[in-house]
């Protein structure tokens, strides 16, 4: 009888292949699993009928239901399109705001009241209203440099956080909201 050659592999090597393949099945599953809880919070955060303090309500439920790399990377995700929301919203009311017309509010508001009492309205108040209106008028359509950064900044911020989260509304297997 011939002799056969049997090669045999120490049961070591099988040990640490076994934990080799164990660990790359946990990365896998850490890098790419979202936990049903957090998708099911990120997934009503990303809805296009949302307010501002709905997805607010959502971050603060998923920020509790982290178990994974991948939760973490998506609700980060989140947080920074939320806080990009927000910081445009402040760069466009800046932009809208101006002391100038909250002041000229105040004297409308005064005017409307000598009005409402049949009182003759001062001289002074009409004039000083109707200067404030044209300096107001001329500010718009001549807007400084400041107002046209908040502007930009504005847009970039809406930009970039719609953005965002067409790619949560992609990592969550939803389609894509259309654009504007």
């Amino acid at each position: 009888m011939p002799e056969s050659s049997t090669f045999r592999v120490p049961i070591i090597v099988w040990i640490i292949l076994l934990l080799g393949l164990c660990y790359a099945g946990y990365w896998r599953f850490d890098h790419t699993f979202i936990s049903p809880g957090l998708k099911e919070s990120l997934t009503a955060a990303v809805d296009s009928a949302n307010t501002e303090s709905d997805i607010l309500a959502d971050l603060r439920s998923a920020q509790s239901q982290i178990h994974t790399t991948r939760d973490a990377e998506v609700e980060a995700m989140l947080q920074r399109a939320v806080l990009l929301m927000q910081s445009a919203e402040a760069a466009r009311q800046t932009a809208s705001d101006s002391s100038n017309s909250a002041e000229l509010d105040k004297y409308i508001a005064l005017q409307r009241q000598y009005k409402r009492q049949n009182m003759k309205v001062p001289q002074s108040l009409k004039d000083y209203i109707q200067s404030a209106t044209q300096e107001e008028q001329q500010a718009k359509k001549n807007p400084s440099a400041a107002e046209v950064l908040d502007q930009q900044v504005a847009q970039e911020d809406s930009a970039q956080a719609a953005h965002l989260f067409q790619q949560l509304r992609a990592a969550l297997g939803l389609p894509p909201l259309p654009t504007k």
